[in-house]
């Protein structure tokens, strides 16, 4: 039996601002196990990044969770001070621009040895796990790469450097915000290799607005307006979702003629695409409760409606 890796409930994660108070997570909920994939999936604003923020209890200044649990390992996370043990060793994150996470100022060999040391690596090993590393992540001359500044790297580079560097830890949690933003199919399927190379025992979160990248993962999370409208297996989600959303997410492919969805309506619902979705109707005005379908949730009145 796989060992339980995360269990995580946001709660209600709000902003107060300066017209009043919004709310940006609304009840999502989900768990992974060691070696599991989950794709969360949606639209710019949908709520993914609040989620991994809120689970490495990151949340900005000016943004507050009400109730809620993470639970890592079966332990309940601490609060940011609390957190800084954890992240980097057990809990691992890959920021979508690696330029962006690399300091600019030191040596890219400073940097590796001080993450290795970090996890109780040896430091007079650290040179060569840092070339195997490199290796790892399909660097031909990891000698250069190591004494090279972060700014005489391409981005794609800097990427996979990112990538070495969350290997330094034997992370049993991976969050990668955005990896394969940018890439072909090809090089999406070869990140997603790469990742359970360098982190095979790992459960791994994939943030991306792009729902194919899910049929990659095992899972799959359907985010809109901060509430989770749809999860279950990801192959089954892809080839028969059940919530309007993801298949407006499926419709604005590419591949499918990225059809868009318009605005339709004004009115209240506790459905945040009510205001755009082609199906709806007066079961929809109010609260709509979450329904299990065959090892798959969805939240939606008019699934509700057929499901009865």
């Amino acid at each position: 039996m796989r060992e339980s890796v995360l269990k995580y409930s946001s709660g209600a994660v709000k902003a107060t601002l300066a017209k009043g108070e919004r709310t940006l997570l609304r009840g999502v909920s989900f768990s992974l196990e060691e070696g599991e994939s989950l794709a969360l999936i949606g639209e710019t604003g949908s709520g993914k990044t609040m989620t991994a923020l809120s689970i490495m209890r990151l949340l900005p200044r000016g943004i507050r969770q009400e109730g809620g649990e993470a639970l890592f390992l079966g332990e309940e996370l601490p609060d940011t001070e609390g957190m800084r043990s954890i992240l980097g060793s057990g809990i691992v994150y890959i920021p979508q621009s690696g330029a962006e996470a690399l300091a600019p100022l030191r040596r890219l060999r400073f940097q590796l040895r001080d993450g290795l040391m970090k996890n109780g690596f040896p430091r007079e090993k650290a040179w060569a796990r840092s070339l195997e590393l490199l290796s790892l992540v399909g660097f031909d001359e990891p000698e250069r790469i190591l004494g090279s500044y972060p700014f005489e790297l391409s981005g794609g580079m800097a990427q996979r450097v990112v990538m070495a560097l969350a290997a330094c830890a034997e992370a049993r949690l991976v969050i990668a915000d955005e990896p394969t933003n940018g890439l072909d199919r090809e090089a999406t399927a070869a990140w997603f290799g790469l990742a359970r190379k360098l982190f095979p025992s790992a459960a791994i979160i994939v943030i991306t607005h792009d729902i194919s990248v899910a049929g990659l993962c095992d899972r799959a999370a359907v985010l809109c307006g901060g509430v989770l409208c749809e999860s279950g297996p990801a192959g089954k989600l892809l080839a028969d979702p059940a919530h309007p959303y993801t298949r407006a997410l499926i419709a604005a492919l590419p591949a499918n003629g990225m059809t868009e969805t318009p605005r339709l309506r004004s009115g209240g619902s506790d459905c945040p695409f009510y205001g755009r979705c082609p199906e709806a109707s007066e079961a929809c005005e109010g609260e709509i409760p979450e329904i299990r379908l065959a090892g798959r949730s969805c939240r939606c009145a008019m699934v509700q409606t057929l499901s009865r």
